[in-house]
């Protein structure tokens, strides 16, 4: 296949104020954190779906995991694939499985079709690089409910009351989520090179128009592609563990200006194995362009900005 997804590694950095950048199923919807060591945390399932929803709702492509239809109908997932099939009838099963482009970047499964497919694109769950705090408020609703007790069933003054809600939230976090690209699996995927630039414009831009009341208030600021050379077969490996924050953990901070970013250990890993890399793409927020020279240290990168980097219509 022509413009195959090239061997890639990942570096999204990210951060939420004031919201629940992954809320926990099991605990309320309340973020995601660890106890121990004070850190929100992000699944990259919550990832996907940021992903999934800009890659269908702004750009329009055919979702296989399309949550509006799914919960609309019920579906399972070969109820899905059937539909998909009675509308392509020209092409065979994998042919239809593969025209959806979630299935050709994080693959899927249609179970008595006897497709399982491993994604092309893996990214790791993260935690927040400062420390942080979960945060409860109670507040007020829209409309109102009627008392379960009455003194007098005549009575109509203050026989209404507002409905109450409960805020969840982290007051800062700062992620660094680690992503893969791997080249083998996208030859069994049918995925391009065009499709690993449509997620990766998806995920910069689905993050910052994430508009629900509990995810508003996150913004890209940072990506990290390294393209490595075709017959190299080398991966640097875990890239967020070579970035850090020189804040102390003392430093509860609160915004993006207030984060001193350490990325002295991830431009050494990456000039080593210079050798084996075809190029270093970075994407930068203007929050970042302090960072601007210590990043251009690194062998053959090239540093854009938001706008050179995006391929929404203007």
């Amino acid at each position: 296949m022509e413009n195959l997804a090239k061997q890639s590694e990942l570096l999204f950095i990210w951060d939420a104020k004031m919201c629940n950048p992954n809320g926990d199923m099991s605990a309320d919807n309340a973020p995601r954190f660890d106890d121990v060591d004070e850190k929100a945390i992000v699944s990259d399932v919550r990832i996907k779906r940021t992903i999934r929803d800009d890659l269908q709702h702004r750009k329009e492509k055919e979702i296989y995991i399309n949550n509006d239809v799914i919960v609309e109908k019920g579906l399972k997932a070969e109820e899905r694939f059937k539909e998909l099939k009675n509308k392509l009838k020209d092409l065979d099963d994998k042919g239809v499985f593969l025209s959806c482009i979630d299935n050709r970047l994080f693959g899927g499964v249609a179970p008595k079709s006897g497709i399982q497919l491993v994604g092309t694109v893996q990214f790791s769950w993260t935690k927040s690089l400062n420390k942080t705090e979960t945060i409860l408020k109670r507040g007020t609703g829209a409309f109102v409910t009627e008392k379960e007790e009455k003194k007098d069933e005549s009575e109509e003054i203050g026989r209404f009351q507002k409905t109450f809600r409960v805020d969840n939230y982290i007051p800062y976090g700062l992620f660094a989520m680690y992503g893969t690209i791997n080249r083998l699996q996208a030859i069994k995927a049918n995925t391009s090179e065009i499709d690993v630039e449509d997620m990766l414009d998806s995920l910069w831009l689905g993050t910052k128009l994430l508009n629900t009341r509990s995810k508003e208030g996150q913004k890209p600021r940072m990506l990290i592609r390294i393209i490595y050379k075709e017959a190299s077969g080398y991966f640097i490996g875990l890239l967020d563990e070579l970035v850090s924050l020189k804040n102390t953990d003392s430093e509860m901070i609160r915004n993006v200006n207030e984060a001193e970013m350490d990325f002295g250990k991830l431009i050494g890993a990456i000039n080593k194995a210079e050798g084996y890399i075809e190029k270093v793409e970075i994407v930068i927020d203007d929050s970042m362009t302090a960072y601007k020279e210590e990043l251009n240290q690194i062998q053959k990168v090239k540093l854009v900005d938001e706008m050179q980097f995006l391929k929404c219509e203007g």
